[in-house]
């Protein structure tokens, strides 16, 4: 019996071709997408699942209680683990601190041994200790990973770097240099860490190495670094709240300096790393909670969009199909029977579309890996929660999609049927179909509108004055310990008419590299209630970068002991004017350097627009400096660059040799939002584009159901204009309505959004009434090709039956 409807099924999707197609396309794009959202948002959400203390591991970060607001790190002060080991741990169950790098120069070779090679590493590598492994479940491939972290001047390697500079024998005991400081020695090989984890790390120095690679003073509090991050184990159905209290309560008093901000601490969950962007994480990736809701709701709603669709045209279609229900009803077949078959036929097309959607995701998945930057793979057999999730759809879409059809058809009287007294009013319930065309664009419309704001978004970062030029400027990382190579380094560059300016400092005007201090105002005795973001830069900073001065000068290179501070740290000092803020003084941090104000800037952005401006103190520190930045002629691009490169590879012959240009770098930190932009454009139309696939079905079997209709119009004289209109009145009220529903959601989900920036776009009225005139445009030339095909047929075709 079951063969039997599933072949009748099938030769009645076979008999109504057009209906079957416009059905199976709908749904196979809607089920599509609904499966690559799927394949992301599980991938979002695994991970660090696969620790097996992953509920118990927290992160400690450091509070610091300004008296003007609270200042969150991810770091801790490098002295913490050592103080919580001489103290029993303070009774968390594991601890293990890391210090992480993001770029590194590693050297193989180079002596009688044989050809030096250079490698330039942009992942992230990290110094940690043998209890990483302890706590972090990561695979080691058997090897000894744990007892190589114990030893100093020893580095485990992932298996791809290890083939990397190693091919074709093993990397265990080979030797290398890394930033031309450390002579380390591979104690063991590793599998590559998975992909969804917030520490992509591809090296692994012992921390006990640490000590000989920093300047720093592993043993000061007065050192602060996001890079250094703590990691505690608590124990069974202990408090994060109670254990971070205890902590902080137990830091305060063991302090060896008063003076120091308050701290607190906070444990945030290992689970929550990949979602908090106001901590961030080793990858440098971060994705909200809300974000992950809203393609979620995205995925819904397309499939609920290609659902309507083929709820408007199984009704639609019914009235054709009345006779064949009529003459089943009369041969003996129940409402029951009725049912399955239709059911049967609408399984049967929601099989046909998810087959094409696998095909589909296939094609696809490689786009969106590139887009995204993840690396997902599509293997259902493989994917126990992928194949169930496909099963889950398959039914929950038969039976959403056809259940409403099945009782409509199957309610049928014979009598009525037999005698094609059957009309689309009795049959789509006029008001229900409307109802679902509205939903169906008031979704479209939405996405529309969020579309065009998110992309203002975007322009509006690309266009934003920053305060400083970032055009043409060349921006290269110095190695460590630069030395007093800097200035004749400068000197030989400027040689070149194609370099411009050379400037040195700590990191261009906007980084995500900053340093905080605390600091004392005139001769008070006591800490400012609010810490400054110090800009270390030399004398060439402000006109390489066209930085203006608002009151006062410049220091120059015999200005040992002279700060210049920005208009927002002069406001709030309470300094009435830039002039006023002229000779007063600032002490940096607790060694008491203190120095006049002798300039003070306009305001300039530091971080990225997300954020506020900083409070901010420029000074000459050449210890302190890690950028070189080159104003470039960029009409002799080359040149300039090429110049750059033969200079820096005379003065620097061990270090490799690699630039930026300051509008990509700036640009790059709105990738999340530049891939969220495009992820709503492709939705958008694609929703437009099921959308419209509905139209135009619906359109065609209105024009089949009043073809005499139309005939006897044409025959008393009507245009082909007015025929047009006719069939296009009904759908284009049922947009304007769906625009008006659209414009209150769309704006409240878009003004949230705009939340998460310092610095954003006005909401104006123009993007709505953009969304509602495209919709509608879409929605005519949709209709109107179906509806003028109509007008233009020969009455004498129509009518000659009548």
């Amino acid at each position: 019996m079951l063969k039997l409807y599933f072949l009748t099924a099938f030769r009645s999707l076979r008999r109504n071709k057009s209906y079957s197609i416009l059905n199976i396309a709908g749904l196979a794009l809607g089920i599509t997408c609904s499966i690559l959202l799927f394949l992301v948002i599980t991938h979002e959400l695994s991970y660090d699942r696969f620790h097996s203390k992953a509920d118990r591991i927290y992160r400690v970060n450091t509070h610091m209680n300004f008296g003007d607001g609270l200042d969150k790190n991810p770091g801790t002060r490098y002295p913490l683990p050592a103080l919580l080991r001489a103290n029993g741990l303070l009774g968390f169950e594991a601890i293990t601190h890391v210090s992480a790098e993001s770029d590194a120069q590693i050297t193989i070779g180079g002596d009688i041994s044989g050809t030096k090679k250079n490698f330039l590493e942009t992942g992230s590598i990290v110094f940690a200790e043998p209890e990483f492994f302890d706590i972090f479940d990561f695979d080691t491939g058997g090897s000894a990973a744990r007892q190589s972290l114990a030893k100093p001047n020893t580095v485990v390697l992932t298996q791809s770097l290890a083939d990397k500079y190693f091919p074709g024998g093993s990397a265990v005991g080979k030797v290398f240099k890394y930033n031309n400081l450390l002579t380390l020695k591979v104690g063991a090989i590793i599998p590559d860490f998975p992909s969804n984890t917030d520490f992509p790390f591809i090296m692994l120095i012992s921390y006990s190495s640490f000590k000989n690679y920093t300047d720093l003073d592993l043993s000061t509090y007065n050192v602060l670094s996001s890079n250094h991050q703590l990691f505690v184990v608590l124990p069974e159905g202990a408090s994060a709240e109670a254990k971070a209290a205890e902590l902080s309560d137990f830091y305060n008093r063991n302090k060896p300096d008063d003076k120091l901000v308050k701290e607190t601490f906070m444990l945030q969950p290992l689970s929550n790393l990949h979602y908090n962007v106001d901590y961030g994480n080793f990858g440098n990736r971060t994705i909200s909670k809300e974000m992950i809701w809203s393609m979620m709701f995205i995925g819904f709603f397309l499939v609920l969009v290609a659902c309507i669709n083929f709820i408007n045209l199984a009704t639609a279609q019914a009235v054709k199909r009345a006779k064949e229900v009529g003459v089943r009803k009369v041969l003996g077949s129940s409402k029951k029977q009725l049912m399955v078959q239709l059911m049967a036929e609408t399984f049967l097309i929601t099989l046909f579309a998810t087959f094409l959607s696998i095909i589909l995701v296939e094609l696809s998945l490689p786009y969106l890996n590139d887009l995204l930057e993840l690396q997902i793979e599509f293997l259902i057999l493989k994917n126990p929660a992928l194949l169930l999730f496909l099963v889950s759809e398959v039914l929950f879409v038969t039976l959403l999609a056809g259940l409403y059809p099945a009782i409509i058809l199957a309610r049928f009287e014979p009598l009525t049927a037999l005698k094609s007294r059957i009309t689309t009013q009795q049959v789509a319930g006029f008001s229900l179909r409307q109802a679902l065309v509205v939903l169906q664009f008031t979704i479209c419309q939405i996405l529309i509108i969020c579309t065009i704001l998110v992309n203002d978004q975007m322009e509006y970062f690309k266009s934003k004055e920053l305060g400083f030029d970032k055009n043409a400027v060349v921006t290269v990382q110095l190695p460590n310990q630069a030395g007093k190579k800097i200035q004749p380094l400068r000197d030989v560059m400027l040689q070149n008419p194609a370099i411009i300016n050379v400037s040195f400092a700590g990191a261009p005007p906007s980084s995500n590299i900053t340093w905080g201090s605390n600091f004392k105002f005139d001769n008070s005795s006591e800490d400012a209630t609010f810490q400054a973001n110090m800009k270390h830069a030399d004398e060439n900073y402000l006109e390489l970068f066209d930085i203006k001065l608002a009151a006062g000068r410049s220091y120059t290179n015999t200005d040992s002991a002279a700060f210049i501070i920005n208009e927002t740290m002069r406001r709030k000092l309470g300094i009435p004017t830039a002039a006023d803020a002229l000779g007063r003084t600032i002490t940096i941090g607790n060694k008491n350097f203190k120095a006049p104000i002798i300039g003070v800037v306009e305001d300039f952005h530091q971080n990225p627009l997300h954020l506020p401006i900083d409070p901010t103190i420029m000074v000459v520190n050449p210890k302190a400096y890690m950028f070189l930045s080159a104003k470039i002629d960029m009409s002799r691009k080359q040149e300039a660059l090429q110049h750059l490169e033969k200079v820096w590879q005379m003065a620097y012959p061990d270090d490799v040799f690699s630039y930026e240009f300051l509008d990509e770098t700036i640009a790059n930190f709105y990738r999340d939002e530049a891939r969220q932009n495009k992820l709503f454009k492709i939705f958008s139309f694609i929703a437009i584009f099921i959308g419209c696939l509905g139209l135009y079905g619906l359109v065609a079997f209105m024009a089949a159901q009043r073809t005499k209709e139309v005939g006897i119009r044409k025959v008393l004289g009507a245009s082909v204009f007015s025929i047009a209109i006719l069939f296009s009145k009904e759908f284009i009220k049922l947009v304007l309505i769906a625009f008006v529903l659209a414009t209150p959601i769309a704006y409240y989900i878009i003004s949230n959004w705009l939340e998460d920036f310092s610095y954003r776009v006005t909401i104006g009225y123009w993007p709505f009434i953009l969304s509602g005139v495209a919709t509608l445009l879409i929605a005519l030339l949709t209709m109107s090709t179906k509806a003028i095909q109509a007008a233009l047929t020969n009455p004498v075709l129509s009518l000659k039956t009548e």
